[in-house]
């Protein structure tokens, strides 16, 4: 499995903030975006992630075209777990409706085994409004993982969490890439918080 991205550019009233872009990260790696504020890291997650249709260039997941000139697949059939900046979390159901809204029912091991590990066990009743920022983030990085996802990306899943918690998250991506074989891509301002992962593809978009 591999993300693969080329040529990609897009434009915000007549505004680039993606211009002719191309990488790939393969099954099992970490892709880092870096950039200045506002250059358009996010947006390029929204566009991958179906959220936004680039003006041009070809997105491909696992050799099948997510987006290109003639084609563009629907959001909700490209099997992206994304984490977004805000959490984005849905206000009226509880930590543990919001973590297993697109699980299936034969992972409730791996759902067990995932809340003691980021330590949510006690939490699964409370509402977002209830939780810590840093609770939050954990909840909406299992909401991801639990969809059994073709690809992740994680916009700043750390700004929240001290180091203790960042630890114990990035333990999980690990094992996650590793033991779904899907490639990862992670937008983080602080680079001395991602001493636990190997990044193995550096994007910079300029």
């Amino acid at each position: 499995m591999a993300i693969e991205i080329k040529n990609l550019s897009y434009s915000f009233e007549e505004s680039p903030l993606v211009k002719d872009l191309s990488f790939s990260v393969e099954k099992n790696q970490i892709g880092l975006v870096s950039g200045n504020n506002g250059i358009g890291k996010t947006t390029l997650f929204n566009v991958i992630s179906g959220l936004k249709k680039p003006q041009s260039g070809q997105i491909s997941l696992n050799e099948i075209i997510l987006d290109d000139k003639n084609f563009s697949l629907e959001t909700e059939k490209r099997n992206i777990g994304y984490v977004f900046q805000d959490f984005a979390l849905f206000p009226h159901i509880n930590a543990e409706k919001n973590m297993q809204y697109a699980m299936c029912p034969e992972d409730t091991y791996l759902y067990k085994e995932l809340i003691s590990k980021l330590g949510l066990i006690g939490f699964l009743s409370r509402m977002p409004h209830e939780l810590s920022g840093g609770q939050q983030q954990r909840v909406a990085l299992l909401r991801a993982i639990l969809m059994k996802p073709k690809l992740l990306l994680l916009d700043e899943p750390f700004s929240n969490l001290d180091k203790k918690n960042i630890n114990v998250v990035q333990k999980v991506i690990k094992e996650v890439i590793e033991s779904f074989q899907i490639p990862c891509l992670i937008i983080s301002h602080d680079i001395n918080s991602l001493d636990n992962l190997r990044i193995d593809v550096e994007i910079t978009i300029k």
